[in-house]
């Protein structure tokens, strides 16, 4: 409500960064085995960000930002919200190679494909940054968002697309994932280009976030200690591992092995592909969804059991939203060769962020009670 946003001249910084520092310590100590019979249980307020109305406005999403940021202080958890953002839309790559922003009702910016067959992207160049506005927005954001915190706030990268994401965007759907499939190398130009767009952008927003800087980023646990960089690869849900392995992993592989670590987010069911993505250069994270039934907010959640079996002894801390009714989907998710974080969804108040908050670690305790 609008009447509860918060502005940057009222944030309560210093008893921010108290907690948010006791909070990220945690969650860094367990990912480095120091909590083996513990999963982190992660709380905070619902924000819908995610719409034209805020990400088309910086102060407006600040407000929103900040209000969550501010919120989620007094709740039950393991760890929150820890960042600012430009969030703008997940067509921002594309963007560069030609893709038009479409504004449509409250929605977030989406983007139609610009080429209808692969020979039009056959010796396709590298664009530069300098020349897209969205990503000129999306640099003015991070400036404007240092000034306007004092510099005291932690800020992340905006949400960075896989380059198979992002090609999958430019080229017509069904002419894209039959070349992906059949003929790959056609591709090859294309998925180094839009690689190369993704290292270069990150690398002018790095620089211009300097000490601000969260990492991973979005959607991720981020410590100062942690590498790498958030990277959306949605198309793992629904491509084979043979199309992952050839059109997705030696392009993520790239950015990780330039960013010292790459942490990997996906909507949808990817237990298949698990195993190749295991395999990117530098992997250090990774977060999706489980579910029972396809309520949540994630289309088609993981099945716990599958999730488990696919991470065990992999030795990845992976953040896993799981909706606050589910908690018996514990039973088939958690075990003592898995690094877990349960992101649980669907709680609104600070009261019952105590009491889900409970009743969560009270299953963890059960479970892992017998645990060597």
């Amino acid at each position: 409500m609008n009447e509860e946003l918060i502005g940057p001249k009222d944030f309560p910084y210093d008893r921010f960064l108290d907690v948010l520092g006791k909070k990220e310590d945690y969650v860094f100590e367990w990912a480095n085995g120091k909590h083996p019979k513990d999963a982190p249980v992660v709380l905070y307020p619902t924000w819908d960000m995610w719409n034209s109305n805020a990400c088309g406005d910086m102060e407006t999403f600040l407000q929103l930002n900040l209000q969550n940021m501010a919120g989620g202080l007094d709740w039950a958890t393991d760890g929150f919200f820890p960042h600012l953002e430009p969030w703008y839309g997940v067509g921002i790559y594309a963007a560069a190679f030609g893709a038009k922003f479409i504004w449509e009702g409250e929605n977030a910016p989406q983007t139609r494909t610009v080429f209808t067959s692969v020979d039009q992207v056959k010796d396709i160049k590298t664009p530069d940054p300098k020349n897209c506005k969205e990503m000129q927005y999306v640099l003015d954001w991070i400036k404007w968002l240092r000034k306007v915190t004092y510099d005291k706030l932690p800020i992340a990268l905006t949400d960075t697309q896989s380059p198979n994401d992002t090609a999958s965007l430019l080229v017509e759907t069904n002419e894209f994932f039959t070349t992906l499939t059949l003929e790959p190398e056609r591709l090859e130009a294309l998925m180094n280009a839009v690689t190369d767009l993704v290292i270069t952008f990150t690398e002018m927003q790095m620089e211009l976030l300097g000490p601000t800087i969260a990492l991973p980023g979005h959607l991720m646990m981020c410590h100062p200690e942690f590498k790498g960089i958030s990277v959306s690869d949605d198309n793992m849900a629904f491509l084979s591992p043979k199309a992952y392995e050839i059109g997705c992993l030696p392009y993520n592989s790239r950015i990780g092995e330039r960013f010292g670590g790459i942490a990997l987010h996906a909507c949808g069911e990817i237990a298949h592909n698990i195993p190749p993505l295991l395999r990117t250069t530098n992997l250090n994270q990774a977060e999706t969804a489980v579910c029972a039934t396809v309520k949540d907010s994630d289309p088609c959640p993981n099945q716990p059991e599958k999730l488990r079996d696919a991470f065990r002894g992999s030795g990845i801390p992976v953040k896993v939203r799981i909706n606050k009714d589910e908690v018996d989907l514990l039973d088939r998710l958690l075990a003592p060769d898995c690094l877990f974080a349960l992101n649980v969804t669907g709680v609104e108040t600070k009261e019952e962020s105590e009491q889900v908050y409970e009743k969560f670690k009270q299953r963890i305790a059960k479970i892992s009670a017998d645990w060597d």
